[in-house]
Order: structure tokens, then sequence, then C-alpha cells
């Protein structure tokens, strides 16, 4: 991505606003939102070794990392949605990006694909949804008794 942030190097938009691109994962920075529409992002960000801080209120943003894992501290949901509160623009939208974190309601949303163009056009692989473990694994042991 670093050669694609030199691309907007000395580039402005409609001629008179200089573009600044701010790089960081999520779990470099933090935020503050309003609903008046400002946001207020603090990054924290290792480059080259030194520590470097900065402050800044984004126009538009681009996010290419998973904003949740099931992995320990890889929780990042409240970025969305307090980047969602002020109204901040996205050139991935913020709904998909806050659906997707969570698989069974992306498939949810494949499913009614599927219900209105029909398998012929909109073919799926076969799941199951269970709400927990649990009534995964009684299904299971009912079904091979």
């Amino acid at each position: 991505m670093k050669k694609k942030v030199k691309l907007f190097r000395g580039k402005k938009v409609q001629g008179d606003f200089d573009i600044k691109v701010e790089q960081a994962e999520f779990s470099e920075i933090n935020l503050v939102s309003h609903a008046n529409g400002t946001c207020n992002v603090d990054m924290q960000v290792i480059r080259n070794g030194t520590k470097v801080a900065r402050s800044f209120k984004p126009d538009f943003v681009l996010i290419r990392q998973h904003a949740f894992s099931m992995a320990e501290n890889e929780d990042f949901r409240n970025l969305i949605i307090g980047l969602q509160y002020a109204g901040i623009p996205s050139i991935n939208s913020l709904d998909s990006i806050f659906n997707l974190c969570d698989k069974p309601w992306a498939f949810a949303q494949l499913i009614d694909c599927y219900k209105k163009l029909g398998p012929e056009k909109f073919p799926l692989i076969e799941q199951t949804f269970y709400p927990n473990y649990k009534d995964m694994i009684g299904h299971f042991v009912k079904e091979y008794q």
C-alpha cells in the first residue's frame, strides 16, 4: 500500500485541496464521533522503528482489513460504528463491512438472492446454521443414534 500512497503525493482535489493519506491498522487507531458529522481519529503507528502519533479528521476512508475476528482483541466493529455514526463516506460501504463481521448474517443475505433468483442462476453450497455449539452437537447425536 505504501507505493499507492505515493501516487497521491502532491495531488489535489478540485484543484484546491491537498490529498493526505493516513494508513493504519484498526489496532493502531481510536476515534470519537459526533452526530453533527465530525469524527476525530487518533493514530499511533510504528514507522521505520519510530512511534508516530497523529490526530486527524477523515474526509473519507478505504478499509482493507476485516473488522471482526474471533481471535482475542480482534473486534473492531466499534470503529466501523463510529465512522458510520459520524457519516464518514467510505470507498467500500460501511454497511457491507459491518455485515461481513458475522458470516452467518452475510450468508443469510445470499440465501435471499438464492430464493429470488433460483438455484440455476444463483447456486449456493448447502449450509446449516446452529445458534450455538450445543444445538449442533445435539443434532449430530440424534442423527447418528
